[in-house]
């Protein structure tokens, strides 16, 4: 089975909440995904994604290690206002409908490709983090350990 979803990918899902951590979330956010693939064995694909938010910094403040601005002209593409990409929460969940109810559609749901200069922020912000677990919270049913 060829994956839906592509690393760098910005997709709708039903991110899970840290309160009820391996459902899918309420709503419907855009997401960021990092890795797609089969972990511990499971017969299912899991898609490691990254969670977003448009909640304001301001404008002069040094963001935390693992917030990654979205430009303006990237958000404009996607139909959002300013957003970033918050890498301290990462969801290790299944390739289904529950989390991804666009899935269906022909677009399933993709809103947008990252540009390869992007994505090697990312890449390099989560090679940050993984020196630093304990400012990373996993989510989903998928997740390690």
């Amino acid at each position: 089975m060829e994956p839906p979803f592509r690393p760098g990918q910005f997709v709708w899902c039903q991110f899970p909440y840290m309160e009820d951590p391996v459902r899918p979330g309420p709503k419907e956010r855009i997401a960021y995904i990092a890795e797609v693939g089969r972990i511990r064995g499971n017969v299912h694909l899991t898609v490691m994604a990254l969670y977003t938010t448009t909640v304001p910094w301001e404008p002069d403040a040094r963001l935390p290690l693992g917030v990654v601005p979205v430009d303006h002209g990237t958000a404009q593409a996607m139909n959002q206002k300013g957003f970033v990409l918050d890498a301290r929460k990462v969801a290790f969940v299944p390739v289904t409908k529950a989390f991804f109810p666009r899935l269906e559609s022909q677009e399933k749901g993709i809103v947008h490709m990252a540009s390869s200069r992007f994505q090697n922020h990312v890449l390099n912000t989560l090679a940050k983090l993984a020196k630093r677990p304990d400012l990373v919270v996993g989510l989903g049913p998928d997740a390690p350990g």
